[in-house]
């Protein structure tokens, strides 16, 4: 019975006030950022840092204290294959992905040389764009942010996810449980707009993938930290007046960053 409420409870955490909570808090970092307030990014890229560890040790308390489950069950082993997902393919779209989101962010930065007021496009636009790390300083926290996310996201959101969905469905086709365990991950996303949940989704889902093939979390993390730390190759000018929301508008989609609130 504590086990079950413990569980349930936390996946409703992670459902419903993980999204909203995290909206709530990117807006909180624009507002500050409008306000003109010194190390802003900084400050927030600390505080998401210990929320997300902060999660990741109430996730393990929930799982391994009261649900009793393994490290194992939870991904935390070495890779081994699986016949019901391919691990070759799954990781050559990890790899493909993660290739595309070096190059996009090369030509960004190349572009940029180019056209200094113009920035480059990102998932989410700008509610993306205007978190990401301007200083050196900002780099560095940025840096362990990208690690927190890696880590933090995979174990919660895939070995944390998946356990309860096995546990719940054991006999669900690898194909539904992708799909159980990106739809949640592009939620959590919302401050970064529909397009950025959907572009997260399906980041989500090849990491999923990653994760059932291999049977292990190791990959997933490696490449989810990966994906986040491509942000450091493109150097965004410092903030300025004219570096507002209205004068940014233009900004496209392209890959996703992650982040937890």
């Amino acid at each position: 019975m504590i086990a079950t409420l413990a569980i349930t409870t936390l996946v409703l955490w992670l459902l419903i006030a993980e999204p909203l909570l995290g909206r709530r808090s990117h807006r909180r970092m624009l507002q500050a950022l409008d306000r003109r307030e010194p190390h802003a990014r900084r400050r927030f890229y600390l505080q998401w840092i210990w929320q997300g560890w902060l999660l990741v040790a109430i996730t393990a308390l929930v799982a391994c204290g009261a649900a009793g489950w393994t490290g194992a069950e939870l991904g935390l082993r070495w890779p081994a294959g699986s016949s019901d997902m391919p691990l070759g393919v799954i990781a050559g779209m990890g790899v493909s992905m993660l290739a595309g989101a070096l190059i996009a962010a090369v030509a960004a930065k190349r572009a940029a040389a180019g056209r200094k007021r113009t920035p480059p496009p990102v998932a989410g636009g700008q509610a993306v764009l205007r978190m990401l790390p301007r200083t050196r300083d900002e780099r560095w926290a940025f840096a362990a942010l990208a690690v927190t996310a890696g880590v933090g996201e995979e174990f919660v959101w895939r070995g944390f996810g998946l356990a309860v969905l096995q546990h719940v469905w054991p006999a669900l086709h690898p194909a539904i449980y992708v799909v159980l365990l990106a739809v949640p991950f592009g939620w959590a996303h919302l401050y970064q707009g529909w397009s950025g949940v959907l572009v997260t989704g399906v980041v989500g889902a090849v990491m999923a993938g990653l994760y059932l093939a291999s049977g292990s979390l190791l990959m997933p993390v490696l490449l989810h930290v990966l994906i986040d730390l491509r942000a450091l190759l493109v150097k965004l000018p410092p903030d300025t007046p004219e570096a507002s929301p209205d004068a940014l508008s233009t900004a496209a989609d392209a890959a996703p960053l992650s982040r937890d609130r």
